[in-house]
Formats: C-alpha cells, structure tokens, sequence
C-alpha cells in the first residue's frame, strides 16, 4: 500500500505540473501567433537546455521559408516530457513535430506518426544512425543529436583532491570520493526526486549496458543458466547506488535536478549524478568560465573499466498524422537534422553534438562536452542506449523497483526477483 501511494502522488504530481508547462507554453505560443501572420508550426522536446536559443534557429530557417509565420517551441525537463505528451495526446492536441524514442517506444507511437520518405535527404546522415528511426521498413524520425550520460566531473575541484582524471573502476570512484572528502570537497550532488525518470531513463539499464549485446541480454532475462551473472550484475549496481547515498547530498532523495546542476554549477560539489552532455548549452550561455572544467564520464559500476561504458542516447524526432501542416513540419525537420546551417548553429552555438557531425572524425568546433562524447564514440567506449527501445509501461515499472530500493521499501533480492517477473511476464505477451 505504501509504494502504491507514493505512486500515485508521484504520477499526479508530474502530470499536473506537465499540464501546467502545456498551459504556459501554449499562452506564450498564442500571442506570438497572433503578432506574426502566416504557417505556425509546433515542437515539442524534453530539451530545457534549448529554451535561450530556439528564437535565433527557428529565425535561421524562417529568412529562407517566408511562408512559416511562426514556430512555437515547447521545452520541458526530461522528468515531465513523457506525460506531457500522453496528456497532449489524450486532448488531441499533439504538437507538430515531438520526440518518442526508438523500436518498442516508436511501436507504441507509430499509429500517431507520420511515414517520412525522402531518401534523399536521409541519405545525409551517416550509418548507424540514418536507420535508426526506421521500424519494419518505414521511416518515422530522424536523428538530430547524440547525448552522452553518465557523472558530470568538474575537473578543478578533482584536481584539488589530487585526480588528474576521473575514476574508471568502482574502486577507483570510491577512493576518490574518500579523497575529495579529505579536502573538505564535497564529492557528489544527486537528485533522486525525480526517481521514475532516474532509473527509467538511465541508470537501472547499466548492466545491460556492458554488454556487447544490450538487447539480447534483456532478453536472455529469461535463460535460468544465467542466474548468477545477473544477481552479480544487479549487486554492481545495487553497490554503485548504495555509494551514491554515502557519498552524497544528504537530501539524496528529495532534491531535483534543477537544484542539483545549481549546486554543481557554484562548484559546491565535484561530482553530477545521472547527468549528460545537454548540459553544454547551458554552460555556453550562462557558465562559459566553467565550461572547459566540465567532463562527461561513464558510471563505473564494474571493477573492470573496459565493462563501464558512457550511455549515449540518440535524440530523434518525428512528424505527427494529425499536424495541420505536415509537408512544412517534415521540411523543417529535415532542415534541423540534416542542413549545413542548423548543424553548425548547433555545434557551434550551442554546444551539442548533431548527428551531422559523426560524417567525419574532427572534433574541431565541438564543445568540450560534444567532443569528449564523439572521441569516446570512436573509441569503442561508448553503448547505446536501449531504454529508449523499450516500451514505457515496462521501462517505468523497471525503474520503479530500483526506486523503491532507493527508500529502503526493496532489498537488492527482492528487486531482482520482482524484475524477473516483470520481464517474464512481457515477454509472455509480447
């Protein structure tokens, strides 16, 4: 009964406060298109990290589309995008162009997505990644930009505790935050608020991660002759959190991620949990002094550093049926995936890695963020990630089972086992 109300507060308490955000953004969109005439188009991404730039793109594309009036842009954090959506949706009021994710969660999508055709202008994107919005050969995004995740290091604050690099192995991540604590440094800022979008979107997926075969080894869940790899598996994780709470902000489990990044921006702490490249738009603008002590790191769960992989997430978008103007939204959405200009303006002036950008092995006019994510691309030190694949009700119940770990409601045995059957059971009706 406990974990079913803190459920239900937790989903009431994002899906109002989406609606909220729906509501703003959609009295902001009105007056702009009311004061400029013509073809007003939508977009709607879990891209905060955008909001002081999207006026100068979208004015990019406008000096060469006179006929688009406007275009309305709304930018939410990660932790409400998804019921944001599902309430837009549900109202029938689905933006032009939005973000859904890849394979399951597109599957779920797809009946509300528009079938993009030219093969000409998706040709300009470099493999793996022109076919990743595709599902049973028919194409429904496009892929625009590639974030890492993992720990945000700041690297002054390391080098004070006499680290010229971040760690690489899970004892490695412990010594340093013994040694940062020695100079009074305060090691890692964490925000488990937002628990559901946590372990959902990035952390509860890192076993899997390791492997070669992500996917298949979410699927070979199911084999009882691997038992034992998965409970060591799940202990590497279980290990990695229990230290975060060590080592962390006391108020762990009630701080958001917007304060989080304040703290780790006024360089109170050395260490950001759960965090991405996406914050190099916000270091460009607001913190450029900061922005080359910045670093992107994998999660070390594992004693071997091989194991540990940085998360790279492929952010893609797609075109909905119901647009009223969808020849101009998918025009655009080319414009920003594929077109020289909207590939700079994003390198350059925003600091993201566009997809663009992966047709050749130059770093130069990346950001140091972008640049770390590409180089460890090339590298072989990366893995994709497959939470994005997996349909949302079972990623969400996932999470919620290392959330509840997180309070103290699951031990580590009991989150295996509760997994397992979940899985299990998807598997047996899917």
């Amino acid at each position: 009964m406990k974990r079913r109300i803190i459920i239900g507060f937790i989903t009431a308490g994002i899906v109002l406060a989406a609606a909220g955000c729906k509501s703003q953004n959609t009295e902001n969109g009105a007056a702009e298109a009311a004061a400029e005439p013509g073809i007003v188009l939508t977009v709607s991404m879990p891209s905060s990290e955008w909001s002081g730039y999207v006026k100068e793109l979208s004015d990019l594309y406008r000096k060469e589309h006179p006929e688009i009036g406007s275009i309305e842009w709304n930018l939410v954090d990660r932790s409400m995008y998804s019921d944001l959506l599902r309430v837009s949706l549900a109202s029938q009021k689905l933006p032009d162009i939005i973000y859904v994710g890849f394979e399951g969660s597109m599957e779920e999508w797809k009946d509300h997505l528009l079938p993009l055709e030219d093969q000409n202008v998706l040709q300009k994107l470099p493999m793996p990644y022109r076919t990743m919005g595709s599902l049973e050969g028919t194409v429904y995004s496009v892929p625009l930009q590639i974030q890492g995740i993992g720990i945000a290091y700041n690297q002054k604050l390391l080098r004070a505790a006499g680290w010229e690099r971040f760690p690489e192995t899970k004892s490695e991540f412990e010594q340093l935050c013994l040694d940062l604590e020695e100079q009074d440094i305060k090691p890692m800022m964490n925000h488990y608020k937002e628990t559901l979008l946590t372990m959902a979107n990035n952390l509860f997926m890192l076993p899997a991660m390791a492997e070669d075969n992500p996917t298949a080894y979410m699927e070979s869940l199911l084999e009882e002759n691997r038992q034992q790899e998965y409970e060591e598996n799940w202990q590497a994780l279980a290990d990695y959190f229990d230290l975060t709470l060590r080592f962390g902000n006391r108020d762990s489990l009630t701080t958001g991620a917007p304060t989080a990044r304040d703290y780790f921006f006024i360089e109170k702490y050395a260490m950001l949990n759960d965090e991405g490249s996406w914050l190099a738009p916000v270091l460009a603008k607001s913190k450029p002094a900061l922005e080359r002590e910045i670093s992107i790191g994998a999660i070390p769960i594992y004693e071997e550093a091989e194991r540990n992989k940085l998360i790279v997430e492929v952010q893609a978008l797609s075109v909905v049926k119901s647009s009223r103007h969808p020849k101009e939204a998918e025009e655009f959405l080319y414009w920003l995936a594929t077109s020289t200009e909207a590939s700079r303006y994003l390198r350059e002036t925003m600091g993201c890695l566009p997809v663009m950008a992966m047709n050749d092995e130059s770093l130069e006019g990346l950001s140091p963020l972008a640049a770390e994510v590409k180089e460890s691309i090339k590298e072989g030190r990366t893995a994709l990630d497959v939470v994005n694949c997996l349909p949302g009700e079972l990623k969400n119940k996932s999470a919620e089972l290392w959330g509840f770990y997180l309070t103290g409601d699951l031990s580590r045995e009991e989150v295996l086992t509760d997994y397992q059957s979940l899985w299990k059971d998807y598997m047996k009706h899917n």
